[in-house]
């Protein structure tokens, strides 16, 4: 299987969107508040949203690449 550029491309633009997700998420203190119900809920909703950016991200570059069987 050949990796093309955009799928490479995608995958460096989603790494970096991650680690600012984290990074974010460590500078607003979460890792602090582990055992309190709502920081943890912010937690999961933030998790949830870098995923769904991700998935954007991954299809916005990709376009209809990923779609092309070879």
């Amino acid at each position: 299987m050949k990796l093309n550029l955009r799928e490479a491309l995608a995958g460096v633009a989603m790494l970096i969107w991650t680690a600012l997700g984290i990074y974010l998420m460590n500078l607003f203190g979460f890792q602090n508040h582990t055992h309190d119900i709502l920081w943890s809920i912010g937690a999961a909703i933030a998790v949830i949203f870098i995923i769904l950016i991700n998935v954007y991200i991954y299809f916005w570059i990709c376009k209809d690449s990923v779609w092309v069987w070879k």
